[in-house]
């Protein structure tokens, strides 16, 4: 499981100045064509207030991290070209800007990636003179430039979140920001993220699906040297208070009250990735907090769904992604070796020894093994055995019937599990 906000960013309501820019921009440039659905409804403007104040981001960030959810959390650098989050934003108090800053690294990071949503989620950025263009992230960018201006353009987005202390796992896509030229897209990122934090490794979020059963497609695979990138899709939203923050979603749509229907009990049924999406504006719901109560119903029902938490594990976007990479990326093989331990240790039965060769570490990596195991150890460490999935975590094992569950942590290099089967 995993929580994915876009749309956010410290003080500003990136709404409010989105749909004022789009439509002053349909003014210049379209002043015959009625805005589309998706560009906003000017009318409600009115309504909806240009700040989110830092009360609502600690109260929302503490509820989360109480109740366990975990995942990924925008930080856009430049949010409609107000002001820069490494220098803060005109007309906004000093002390409500670090109260943000101190709210992202303190009670937000730790269970959440912080990721650029590029650079203002409205106009494209010049980057030699910083000011806004009149082509835009989300609509001329879906087919972005796939020369050095992407890869610069990400770079830049990266960099303004290291200058107050956030070194950003991914990145996430502004809308369809990439997505015609997602290999380029994929790329860039990839080498943004080597560039700024020295991070092989990154993800990006970029796709929605409510149609096909989720994945983590990996890009640019490099086994030897550990390098790689994952797409992490999302497959449940924008249903809680939509980006808008006037349109309330329905937690019906991802779980039913009876734990039937809705989106997500087929996808945890098929034990898949199960990624919800929500836009910040939504889940203030323009001081409502009407987005925000669609989440504690969700929560509550995935908590009945999973009453023991033995079908459900919340994750941040980038943990999601390593233990893909780890799990399409790791060298596994498998042989019998002559008994090496004593009686008491299980040493009259088969010994079975599995190698395991990986440059993508991964916390909780999990195996399953065909056959009743006696006694295991990883590295030479025992592994404590328990009997319930409920206490099935990392560094134990679990005999279920036939078969045997491992867990451990899987660090660079060589691994290797002894096993004595019962």
């Amino acid at each position: 499981m995993s929580l994915i906000v876009d749309d956010s960013c410290p003080v500003i309501n990136l709404t409010y100045y989105w749909i004022h820019q789009r439509h002053a921009w349909k003014a210049r440039h379209q002043p015959s064509i009625p805005p589309e659905r998706w560009e906003g409804d000017a009318i409600q403007l009115k309504k909806i207030p240009p700040t989110i104040p830092a009360d609502f981001a600690w109260e929302w960030a503490e509820w989360c991290w109480e109740n366990g959810v975990k995942g990924k959390f925008s930080l856009i650098p430049y949010p409609a070209g107000i002001g820069r989050v490494d220098e803060g934003f005109p007309d906004v108090p000093t002390h409500e800007y670090q109260a943000w800053l101190r709210i992202y690294r303190e009670l937000i990071w730790p269970s959440f990636d912080l990721t650029p949503e590029m650079l203002t989620h409205t106009a494209v950025v010049d980057l030699d003179t910083f000011s806004l263009t009149e082509a835009w992230e989300q609509v001329e960018w879906v087919d972005p430039p796939v020369d050095n201006r992407l890869t610069d353009y990400i770079i830049t987005a990266m960099e303004m979140l290291d200058n107050v202390g956030i070194p950003c796992e991914g990145v996430t896509s502004p809308g369809a920001f990439g997505k015609r030229q997602e290999a380029a897209y994929a790329k860039a990122v990839l080498t943004a993220s080597q560039h700024v934090n020295n991070n092989p490794r990154p993800f990006y979020f970029l796709w929605l699906t409510h149609e096909e059963l989720p994945g983590v497609p990996i890009w640019y695979p490099e086994k030897e040297k550990g390098v790689a990138i994952a797409s992490i899709v999302g497959c449940a939203g924008d249903w809680f208070g939509g980006w808008t923050g006037y349109d309330l979603g329905d937690a019906d749509r991802f779980i039913t009250e009876d734990l039937q229907g809705g989106r997500l009990p087929p996808i945890l049924e098929k034990k898949l990735p199960c990624v919800l999406v929500g836009h910040w504006p939504g889940f203030y719901f323009n001081g409502e907090k009407s987005g925000f109560d669609v989440l504690k119903t969700v929560k509550a029902r995935l908590d009945a769904y999973d009453p023991d938490g033995t079908r459900t594990l919340w994750m941040k976007n980038s943990e999601i992604g390593h233990y893909w990479m780890a799990r399409e990326l790791t060298d596994i093989a498998v042989s019998e070796r002559e008994p090496s331990y004593p009686p008491d240790k299980g040493g009259r039965g088969v010994t079975q020894q599995i190698h395991l060769s990986t440059q993508f570490p991964t916390a909780n990596f999990t195996l399953t093994i065909g056959a009743p195991i006696r006694h295991i150890q990883v590295n030479g460490w025992d592994l404590r055995e328990v009997h319930s999935r409920r206490d099935f975590q990392r560094d134990t094992f679990l005999v279920e019937g036939k078969q045997t569950f491992v867990a451990f942590d899987l660090e660079v290099g060589d691994t290797e599990l002894v096993l004595i089967v019962a």
